[in-house]
This record gives C-alpha cells, structure tokens and sequence, in this order.
C-alpha cells in the first residue's frame, strides 16, 4: 500500500469493504457537524434500499483498542442513532466477553466482537484507495474563488457531512453548485483532471443518495406528479412554494419591489431536466444501485475516464451536464483539448 495507515485505520477499510460486498452503499470517517461545529466522527455510514417504500440508515462506531470500553462505545452509538433519527446501529469491538453481546441486544445495538473482528483481519483489501489515500488526493487541490481557498479535503468532507442529515433538496441543490465547479475543472485544467474526475464520481454518488432518499416518499406519485414535485423542491428547497411564497410576501413588503423581481430569480427552468429525468419510474428503481457504482469507480485504483463508462453511467453524467448547460463532446473529450489548445490551468 502506497501510504501506511493505522491499525484502526485499516479496521475501518476492512469493514467498509465488508459492507460494501453486502450491498450497502458506505461512507468512512464523517463528521457530524452543526452550523459549521464539528461536533463528532461516524467512523461508518450505511445507507441500503431495503424496500420501494423504506430506506435504511446506520451508523457504525469501530474500535481497534486493548481497552475498547464497549459498554461506553454501545450507549453512546445509541445516542448518536436517536439524535441523527436512523434505523439501527453497530458497534465493532476488540471486546470478546459474552456480557458486551448481552449488553448490546438490551439496547438494540449490533455487536460485532473479538471474534468477527479476528476473522475479518485474515482479509486482504479490495482494488480501491483507501479513504486516507483518496482523501490526499484532493487535499493537494484547492478552490481560489468558487470555494475561497478551501482544498478539496474540505469539500469533500462537507459533501459527507450531508449524508448524516441533509439527505433533501437543500444537500442536493448544494452539492449541485460542487459539481458544477468539478465539471468545469476537468475541462479546463489538464493537471487536475484526474482527481477533479474522482471527485465527481464521488459527489455524483451522494447526489444519488440524496435523491433515492427524497423519492422513497413520492414513489407511487403518477409521473407528472413526481415530476412537479421534484421540480418544486429543486427550485424552492425545503421551504417548498408555499414556504417561498411567504417569504416573498414578507421580502414584497419591505422591499416594496415587485413579486416578479424575486420570482423571475427563483423560477428556473434547468430544474426541469432533473426531475423530469428522476421522476422516471425506471430511473427511480436505479438510482441507489448507480449510487454504488460511482462510489465504486471514484475509489477504484485504476482510473477510469469519463469517455469508458458504460452507456448508463454516460447518461446520467449526461443529465448533470445538460443542467449546466455544459457541451457533452467536450467533457467526454479523451484529450479535453478545447480548439487545439491546452486547456487553461487552474484559474477557477
């Protein structure tokens, strides 16, 4: 491995792959922040469609320690359950007495021990970059003007960061605005293509997630229907129109401008290119397994460009460029040359 990691670094690895071959879609080392105050780390995020109807949300807590103080580690990954509303939660120990597995079921925890821990340690790593090895990637990069100075680590992280608790249009139409900026990157700076490419996949990725999470409540809408809703939610966020209207309505009155002047700014018509393709029935049925393959093609060893996807992941990155208003043929360029010429380095 070309960058040594930790012992507990390497555990976390170990058991994300093993969630990852079970079909989640997992997410390492997040940090649970509240108004820009990182309160805590979730060593693990799960995240599984287990029906058309429910989605299901865990939060792992891992330790690698002589001393694992599991009966600390099961209340308190409880507590985090309750106060971030998932579905169960998961403590992974060093601790082998039967007592910590007892403890465990009385307060709903899943316990895996010393045992399951020894047993998975005889795993080798799968073909991906660790997190750490990712995450110095794009700790080497940085924003000068879209994200004032801020190194992509720290996008990164912000992006993860809405995956404990903006899994709704305010993540998404966020994280939007990050993949506009990437986008663009890998068109005009040759240097940084394939990291800002990785970046993508992986944004593109929580994108997914967030949509998946958001259509669970609107899958048996007719289409049209799904459609107005999404379109609505993608222009006016949380709020909602009505939630809008009346903040227009207070701003109407103390502005004394028109109602025009602030709904010409929030009636966008590109929204309509989102949820007119999400709001597909047969888009809806993938949209969690796409979630998993770009997770898995932004960590993979071996770079994959855009231009040798498959023909779906193609046309999803598709949607997202057509968005932006940004030339398919010139972002699945091979060269991403652009008129014969170099494209400009890093001038974003």
């Amino acid at each position: 491995m070309e960058n040594k990691i930790s012992k507990g670094e390497l555990l976390e690895e170990l058991l994300r792959n093993y969630f990852l071959n079970l079909g989640y879609f997992v997410s390492r080392g997040i940090k649970y922040r509240y108004e820009n105050n990182d309160i805590t780390d979730v060593d693990l995020f799960l995240y599984d469609r287990s029906s058309t109807l429910s989605r299901e949300r865990i939060n792992v807590d891992i330790k690698n320690k002589k001393t694992p103080q599991a009966f600390e580690r099961i209340l308190w990954v409880n507590g985090l359950k309750k106060l971030l509303g998932f579905d169960k939660c998961i403590v992974a120990t060093t601790d082998n007495k039967p007592i910590v597995q007892k403890f465990g079921l009385l307060h709903e925890t899943i316990v895996l021990d010393g045992n399951f821990i020894s047993k998975l340690k005889n795993n080798g790593l799968i073909d991906r970059l660790t997190e750490e090895e990712f995450s110095i990637r794009l700790a080497k990069n940085k924003s000068y003007k879209k994200f004032p100075n801020k190194d992509w680590r720290f996008l990164y992280e912000n992006s993860k960061s809405k995956l404990l608790n903006e899994l709704d249009y305010s993540g998404f139409n966020s994280n939007l605005f990050m993949l506009q900026y990437l986008f663009e990157t890998i068109i005009t700076d040759v240097q940084k293509k394939e990291d800002a490419t990785r970046f993508a996949y992986i944004i593109i990725s929580h994108l997914l997630i967030m949509m998946d999470f958001i259509l669970k409540d609107i899958t048996f809408l007719e289409t049209n229907k799904k459609n107005e809703h999404l379109r609505d939610g993608l222009n006016y966020g949380n709020l909602g129109k009505d939630g809008v209207d009346e903040i227009i309505n207070i701003a109407v009155a103390l502005s004394g401008k028109s109602r025009n002047y602030y709904n010409d700014s929030l009636n966008s018509s590109q929204y309509a290119i989102l949820s007119e393709f999400f709001s597909k029935n047969e888009i809806l049925k993938g949209v969690f397994n796409w979630a998993k393959s770009f997770e898995q093609i932004a960590f993979k060893i071996d770079f994959i460009a855009p231009n040798n996807l498959d023909s779906i992941m193609k046309a999803i990155i598709s949607v997202f460029l057509d968005y932006f208003s940004i030339d398919r043929t010139q972002f699945f360029s091979p060269s991403y040359q652009v008129q014969g010429k170099l494209p400009l380095q890093d001038k974003d």
